[in-house]
């Protein structure tokens, strides 16, 4: 099997669809179906570890924000127990040493208290410019829903920090009655309220460290993994590659390679594979269909080059054969023209001598006689001499030479000019015609015999007139002669082609004619690759159309001089030729 010679340029083409597609589809194209995998399996990994980390660090901070807020409370409530006594004296002295006892511990950064009315009246923290600023922190009676919640705050000196508020309570014996003793369980009285600020910093440092610990730990694992996602990608796409491998093999003319990849897997690679072997089974069947057939059209060729052969051979002995038919049917029909002319001139002279020595002795009824002879004589030396043409249409061309249509239809007119006037009968070119490659005698026989026709098969009416025209198509010109005279039989329109064929019409109105001129028109059409139609109904006129063929039209163009004057469908037609006087 020959390689073949016709294969696609893909280098072409892929620089083609590269500058037909935006930017991006061809960075996306260059990375390929690897680099995708590999990339999106990064991504996902990086997407993975990033969320991971989210959602750590915000659990972290939440984790945090509880624990020190229950850390804060748990104090407060410790603080709120202690400072009873002194709220319910207003013993301020006592408040202040019960918080700078506090202000010991390094995670307690500020101290509050509170009289029953919610005015500040004690406050120690770190900061000495936030005493007697109650201003910083808000009124704890504004809002009941702060007592026993964590806030969040931050002020320069003391950093971030948490904030709880809690009431602090007295509880009041049970009431008695005069006649029996009711219980209605323990009261309680407000005395005022502490808040508790705990410092989160250190906390928040050591959770941090924590973090980027993470952070780092997750940035280690996702390089260490970038190689592991490569061979991963590159084992998955493996089977892909020995299937392009093969596929090269088999582009190379290696049809007994098959794919190597395990054909027994139950997943689309399994599936591609066994598809793959299934076609390289089906293309070296088709192979050997194909090997066997070019086996078979060599042998065809081998036995139709011998035929030609014998063909040709024989074509050229039937072509000699042919030649020396025309050549001695040409002789022939010399020799009959000679001897039948020759007894004809005889007769024609006879008569003629006849006429001259004795018209004084001879009656009216012998001249008449006598000039009988001499017409028919002389109309049987036109037709032999008619025929003799008439055979050598097909067989003797002329030279070829541009030929002015519209000239020569004004020449015909000038030839018939006596019969047109005589039976008041117009000529009129109704469109331009074309230059044609031509010869100029015999396309002007053909259109001389049309006009010819039309002259003797014209009627008695008002207005007669014969209309000549022409249609240039893509590939031919066709021309158009057209009368409205007696018109023809639809059962003679076939047989008036052919040599002594007349139309009923024509001889039951006794008009003169030998059945040659149509059988030449047609004969010198076909020269041209041409042909020739009627179309006629009786009373009303015939058209004949005839074509010849385009490589005999010159860029199918019109001749330069009747290009202004012939302009149909005109009032006064510029292109009559001729008209009746």
């Amino acid at each position: 099997m020959q390689p073949t010679t016709d294969t696609p340029d893909y280098g072409a083409i892929i620089h083609q669809w590269e500058r037909d597609v935006p930017w991006w589809r061809r960075c996306s194209a260059r990375i390929g179906i690897q680099g995708k995998l590999f990339l999106g399996f990064i991504v996902l990994l990086a997407l993975a570890l990033a969320g991971s980390y989210y959602l750590f660090l915000g659990e972290t901070q939440r984790t945090l924000i509880t624990s020190m807020g229950e850390h804060a409370l748990r104090l407060s409530q410790v603080v709120a127990k202690a400072s009873e006594s002194a709220l319910t004296q207003l013993d301020f002295k006592s408040l202040h040493r019960i918080g700078r006892d506090l202000l010991k511990d390094r995670d307690i950064v500020s101290i509050c208290f509170y009289d029953a009315s919610g005015q500040l009246v004690v406050l120690e923290s770190r900061d000495p410019d936030l005493s007697r600023k109650d201003n910083l922190y808000p009124r704890v009676l504004g809002d009941m829903q702060n007592l026993m919640q964590t806030r969040l705050g931050y002020f320069p000196a003391l950093g971030h920090f948490v904030e709880v508020s809690v009431p602090v309570l007295r509880l009041l014996p049970a009431q008695e009655s005069e006649d029996h003793f009711v219980d209605q369980g323990p009261d309680a009285r407000v005395l005022g309220y502490v808040s508790l600020s705990l410092s989160i910093d250190a906390t928040t440092r050591s959770f941090n460290r924590v973090n980027l610990l993470v952070l780092v730990l997750g940035g280690v694992l996702f390089v260490l993994t970038i190689p592991v996602v490569y061979v991963l990608v590159h084992r998955i796409l493996s089977p892909i590659r020995q299937l392009v491998i093969t596929s090269k093999r088999i582009a190379g003319g290696d049809l007994d390679a098959q794919s190597q990849v395990e054909v027994h897997r139950p997943d689309v690679i399994g599936t591609l594979s066994r598809a793959f072997n299934e076609m390289v089974i089906k293309v070296r069947q088709h192979q050997q269909m194909l090997a066997s057939a070019n086996d078979q059209l060599a042998a065809a060729n081998r036995d139709l080059e011998a035929k030609v052969l014998q063909r040709t051979s024989q074509m050229e002995s039937a072509n000699k054969r042919l030649s020396s038919e025309i050549a001695e049917k040409e002789d022939f029909l010399r020799a009959v023209s000679h001897d039948l002319n020759a007894p004809l001139r005889n007769i024609s002279g006879m008569a003629s001598m006849l006429v001259m020595k004795y018209r004084d002795r001879f009656d009216e009824d012998i001249l008449h006689r006598l000039d009988r002879i001499q017409k028919n004589v002389q109309a049987e030396t036109d037709l032999i001499s008619e025929l003799l043409e008439l055979s050598r249409i097909k067989t003797r061309r002329g030279v070829l030479k541009p030929v002015d249509m519209h000239a020569l239809v004004q020449h015909l007119a000038e030839i018939f000019d006596n019969d047109l006037k005589t039976r008041n009968i117009e000529l009129i070119v109704e469109t331009p015609l074309p230059v044609l490659h031509c010869e100029s005698a015999r396309i002007g026989q053909v259109l001389q015999n049309l006009i010819d026709n039309a002259i003797k098969y014209m009627d008695e009416k008002p207005q007669k007139s014969i209309r000549i025209g022409c249609t240039v198509w893509m590939d031919e010109a066709e021309f158009y002669v057209r009368d409205n005279g007696m018109g023809i039989e639809p059962e003679d329109q076939e047989k008036i082609f052919y040599v002594f064929r007349r139309g009923r019409s024509q001889a039951v109105n006794n008009v003169a004619g030998k059945g040659v001129g149509l059988a030449s028109v047609k004969s010198i059409v076909e020269t041209y690759n041409g042909a020739i139609r009627v179309v006629s109904q009786p009373g009303e006129g015939t058209t004949f159309f005839f074509t010849i063929n385009g490589q005999y039209v010159p860029a199918c163009s019109t001749a330069v001089e009747t290009s202004e004057c012939l302009r149909p469908n005109s009032a006064e037609p510029a292109a009559a030729v001729s008209a009746a006087e």
